[in-house]
């Protein structure tokens, strides 16, 4: 489901602005309230989870939002791919049962669980197939597209990023392993 990212208003005690153009805004959230206004889309646990955020991301981590949000790719189940990757990804980990994620996508593949897994091997290959218009990034804890995949398990680098150059990635660094 694409929603409409607006640059959200944020008390500069708040936030640390690294870094905005065109097409980025690369934030350092300060406050719970402020992570929750900058990824209020997003599925990460630390949006609802305060107790986590304060114990093991505060200040450490950057929201990079784009500023031009692309649009939603959907895939053969009719879900977004982001979405499909994230339930797939949890099948082909052993987390959750076939019957589950068929349940949860709607779409049970031919009834082939191997067919699903090729089908998610294909689409997590493809880093336009996950959602980052709102990104986390940590040089410590990682990187997370907006549905929560962990992007670093895909061999996805910060670098993969759309518009995050090489000058972003290194005031981000610097910044975040002060």
């Amino acid at each position: 489901m694409m929603g409409v990212i607006s640059e959200v208003r944020v008390p500069k005690n708040e936030r640390v602005e690294l870094y905005k153009d065109d097409n980025i805004i690369v934030v350092v959230p300060l406050t719970h309230r402020a992570l929750r206004k900058y990824a209020n889309s997003c599925q990460w646990c630390i949006n609802s989870d305060e107790y986590e955020w304060e114990e093991y991301h505060k200040g450490i981590h950057a929201v990079i939002i784009q500023r031009h949000p692309k649009k939603d790719k959907k895939g053969v189940t009719g879900m977004e791919t982001y979405g499909e990757i994230f339930l797939l990804s949890k099948l082909d980990n052993n987390e959750w049962d076939w019957k589950s994620v068929v349940e949860i996508l709607g779409y049970d593949f031919g009834g082939s669980k191997e067919r699903a897994l090729e089908y998610f091997t294909k689409i997590s290959n493809d880093i336009n197939n996950f959602n980052l218009n709102i990104v986390y990034y940590s040089p410590e804890n990682g990187l997370y597209d907006m549905e929560d995949n962990y992007l670093w398990n895909y061999n996805y680098e910060i670098s993969d990023i759309p518009n995050v150059t090489p000058e972003v990635i290194k005031i981000m660094d610097d910044y975040l392993t002060r």
